[in-house]
């Protein structure tokens, strides 16, 4: 959208909220697009997918590629690494199947994939290798971006669980570096790329380790030390420089409580992964480092749970409670964390506050604009599903999900059984949020927006299209539109982040289908769909 409509033009813009009215806190009957399908886009009956992990093309937003655990059959034990593709934002998916096993083995397992990709858009698939006599950790590369994938490279042979890959985008290296560990966390560290792997280090005790790089190349390595209750956390400073070996400062305790495992809501795994993320934006919370995580710090159910550090790491806060329900009650589970180039932080886990039972979990949503200090209310966000339905044999939907972040929303993949079995969804969640009243051709309609950032100008913009992305650079955020055009603004919002237009549809709307998006700079709500009657 050229910079001058922003600035000038303005035009009827209609929108809705598939039938809902202003009021509404909770989007209801979304379940998201499902990824684990056939050619024909429907669900595979009879399979199990779960423990999804993704990444985005930094070079082309619209293009991901995410990979998961598929089991044949929801009786089945066997676990291979299925693999799906989108070009289009998520919108559609093409499912490849599942990874070719080493050297052709037909009884090869693959489990526990980790996704990640490097500044020029080149995917790595990290999977864990069992069965046949053969054990490691193997890294798969693809030629043409997650459509196939090459015979793989053992980046470690031997018994190996719960790992994780991460890849300096930095700046300051090309570096890839992996870690594992069921008892014992060891970290390896590649530099040429992921082709040869130099010796692994070995790092403390635990499981469920999480990397991330920082400003400057240093690596930042959190994991649950299980036996003492609390999460544990290392930095290595000069990991990014090749003629070094990575030397690892003190490990520092933060007191997140135990990480459960055996919860009736998922008996045969855990409560989540942990996670680090590292704040990149220009504002004034850039080299703050997170650490996030669902445990159960004082009571024996899962809250999700987060600290800071404004000095690299060398000291977090105490950890505060982001869910905001009642102490005690409820499951917080399996909880993710993104960030947003603007330094917006996303929360996204599982939660069975709306069940009296404290059993059926649905997805939760909560963001902070201030590097964590306050968070927003928590929001129901999907359907709510068993978590128990087409439990493999392992009597688990998974130890994880994942959610990445751009500065208009967070892009989710998780685990649900909406099909009574375990499916793949994406959803695309957006802090602010927008709603209408029903819409006539030739009738006044309201347009509401909500949880916007406070006293910044306000644009709806909408499509005759569909949905699509483009990237508004007068505002530095992505409109989930095609062909997106200005509607009405700019209007500032209250010092609540709320906004509001009364609009008259045209008499020559009627029967039109528009989609619409609200902006602000670095700010976007959800798209809304409505045929105007």
């Amino acid at each position: 959208m050229p910079t001058s409509e922003l600035r000038g033009r303005v035009a009827i813009a209609v929108v809705s909220v598939l039938g809902s009215v202003i009021g509404a806190a909770t989007v209801l009957g979304q379940q998201g697009v499902q990824i684990n399908t056939d050619a024909q886009g429907l669900n595979i009956a009879g399979d199990a997918a779960n423990e999804p992990s993704f990444s985005i093309d930094p070079l082309d937003p619209q293009h991901m590629v995410v990979g998961w655990r598929e089991f044949p059959t929801t009786n089945s034990s066997a676990r291979y690494a299925g693999y799906a593709v989108t070009t289009d934002g998520g919108l559609t998916w093409f499912n490849g199947g599942i990874l070719p096993r080493p050297g052709g083995s037909p009884n090869g397992q693959l489990s526990d994939p980790v996704l990640a990709v490097d500044v020029d858009g080149h995917f790595f698939y990290n999977s864990l290798l069992f069965a046949d006599g053969q054990l490691g950790i193997l890294i798969y590369g693809t030629p043409d971006g997650g459509y196939s994938w090459n015979e793989p490279l053992y980046l470690f042979t031997g018994f190996a669980d719960k790992n994780w890959y991460t890849i300096d985008r930095s700046g300051a290296s090309r570096h890839h570096y992996a870690s594992w560990g069921n008892s014992t966390i060891y970290v390896k560290r590649s530099i040429d790329e992921g082709i040869t792997w130099q010796a692994q280090q070995s790092l403390g005790s635990g499981i469920r380790s999480y990397m991330e790089t920082g400003l400057n190349g240093e690596l930042y390595l959190a994991w649950w030390d299980y036996n003492a209750g609390r999460v544990a956390f290392r930095v290595s400073q000069n990991a990014s420089d090749p003629n070094q070996t990575p030397t690892w400062g003190p490990e520092v305790r933060l007191p997140f409580g135990r990480m459960p495992s055996g919860l009736r809501i998922n008996p045969g795994g855990g409560s989540g992964q942990v996670w680090v993320m590292v704040d990149s934006s220009d504002g004034p919370n850039r080299g703050n480092v997170y650490v996030f995580s669902s445990s159960v710090p004082n009571d024996d159910v899962c809250d999700v749970m987060f600290a800071r550090s404004t000095d690299g790491g060398q000291t977090f806060s105490a950890p505060i409670r982001v869910n905001d329900d009642p102490v005690g009650q409820d499951y917080q589970w399996m909880a993710s964390l993104s960030i947003a180039p603007s330094g917006r932080l996303d929360a996204t886990w599982f939660d069975t506050r709306d069940d009296p039972n404290h059993f059926m979990s649905r997805v939760y949503y909560s963001y902070s604009w201030d590097g964590g200090l306050t968070w927003s209310a928590n929001r129901a966000v999907g359907d709510a599903f068993d978590p128990s339905l087409g439990y493999p044999q392992q009597n688990k939907i998974g130890d994880y999900f994942q959610s990445q972040s751009d500065n208009g929303s967070v892009s989710v993949i998780h685990p649900a059984t909406f099909n009574g079995e375990q499916d793949l969804f994406f959803t695309r969640l957006h802090p602010m949020v927008l709603e209408t009243s029903p819409l006539h051709a030739g009738q006044q309609a309201q347009f509401e927006v909500s949880e916007g950032r406070p006293r910044e100008r306000t644009w709806i913009v909408y499509s005759t299209t569909g949905r699509g992305y483009t990237n508004v650079g007068a505002l530095d955020v992505p409109v989930n539109l095609a062909q997106p055009q200005l509607g009405v603004g700019p209007r500032l919002a209250n010092s609540s982040g709320d906004v509001m237009w009364t609009v008259t549809m045209p008499p020559q709307s009627q029967g039109r289908t528009v989609w619409f998006q609200a902006i602000q700079q670095e700010n976007a709500s959800n798209v809304i769909e409505a045929v105007i009657q």
